[in-house]
């Protein structure tokens, strides 16, 4: 509306265009605070995805750990299993030769 067009009118218009302004201006206060607790609830969701993400990295670090180290130790295992096998074979040559000898 124009400045003249806003003269013409009579008090009790005026007074309705600015209650239905007021009321416009409430609903969209409310608006804003829904939509700004709306972010905040979304920002918190995202931070704490972020923290489920670094948990899950470092315990993907601790698994992989932990791997390495039965890696390890079935590897060590596997060369006793191979020694001592050599062993055994050795022992049991010797030991064949002396009963060859002694019979």
């Amino acid at each position: 509306m124009t400045d003249k067009e806003f003269k013409r009118l009579r008090r009790h218009q005026l007074m309705d265009i600015i209650y239905q302004l007021q009321t416009r201006e409430e609903e969209l206060t409310a608006e804003v605070s829904r939509l700004q607790a709306e972010l905040d609830s979304k920002r918190i969701r995202m931070e704490n995805a972020g923290s489920i993400a670094g948990a899950a990295l470092e315990l993907n670090d601790v698994f992989m750990s932990a791997q390495n180290a039965a890696d390890q130790y079935l590897a060590e295992i596997k060369i006793l299993l191979e020694e001592t096998k050599a062993e055994r074979q050795r022992i049991m040559s010797v030991t064949k030769k002396e009963a060859s000898r002694v019979l």
